[in-house]
């Protein structure tokens, strides 16, 4: 597996643990103690297995370990399905508790939105979350349907944990420009897509002068691509905002 993803690949993973700790420290670690929705708590249970079982895995075929490899994977199989729903619910959450708050400042005259408005922006609010979700859920299929070609499910794994950089490095960069008050600007914003598009993109490089076959990796640019394409053209629109009504 390892062979066909970059040298080392496996040991620059555990760069995932500070990342998502530090990301999340401020909203989450910090307050870990106070009064909570205890769906957030669930959910971060799930996901910290899951990026553990990410950083493992990767270990285990380097090591050779391929009937312990296997077995994990097996207990994906388990697990994932919790991190997807657990995610969905908290995504749902934070979508209509974002609803609540616009409208009770329309109503208290702070805000002059109007009903259509107020859904837009909610809908809105709900882009980064919903488009890295469905990202790690089609990856995450992706991976297992081809699970008996190597070369295809381990890129599409290897996409699959690149989504677990959004979230957090994308709050990293976020709180670390705000404690320094610097600007927020596109290039921050975006900085973690560029990132994971320039490493795919060296990714097909890397298989292509290797001679192997770059269509996995061609097929998870191509899904990055079109989420990137979603989250900066069309968040803010009326297709967007009934796309989330309807599945949220």
């Amino acid at each position: 597996m390892n062979k066909f993803l970059f040298p080392k690949t496996a040991w620059f993973l555990l760069l995932l643990i500070p990342c998502v700790f530090l990301g999340f420290y401020p909203s989450y670690f910090s307050i870990l103690l106070s009064p909570t929705d205890k769906v957030y708590h669930v959910h971060a249970f799930f996901m910290i297995l899951w990026v553990a079982l990410a950083i493992i895995q990767p270990l285990l075929i380097q090591q050779k370990k391929i009937a312990v490899h296997k077995l994990m994977g097996k207990i994906s199989y388990g697990l994932m399905p919790l991190v997807f729903i657990t995610g969905y619910l908290v995504i749902r959450h934070t979508y209509y508790t974002s609803l609540e708050r616009y409208t009770a400042r329309v109503a208290e005259g702070i805000s002059t939105l109007t009903p259509a408005e107020l859904l837009e922006k909610a809908a809105a609010s709900m882009d980064i979350g919903l488009i890295y979700f469905i990202w790690l859920l089609t990856f995450y299929i992706l991976a297992v349907f081809n699970r008996k070609r190597i070369i295809f499910h381990s890129t599409y794994m290897f996409a699959a944990i690149l989504t677990l950089l959004g979230p957090s490095v994308d709050r990293l960069i976020y709180n670390v420009l705000t404690n320094f008050e610097i600007e927020y600007n596109f290039l921050a914003q975006n900085a973690v897509l560029i990132f994971i598009i320039l490493l795919l993109v060296a990714l097909a490089i890397y298989q292509k002068r290797n001679e192997y076959s770059i269509k996995a990796v061609s097929v998870a640019l191509c899904i990055y691509g079109t989420g990137t394409v979603v989250l900066m053209f069309f968040t803010h629109t009326p297709a967007w905002r009934i796309f989330v009504e309807v599945i949220l």
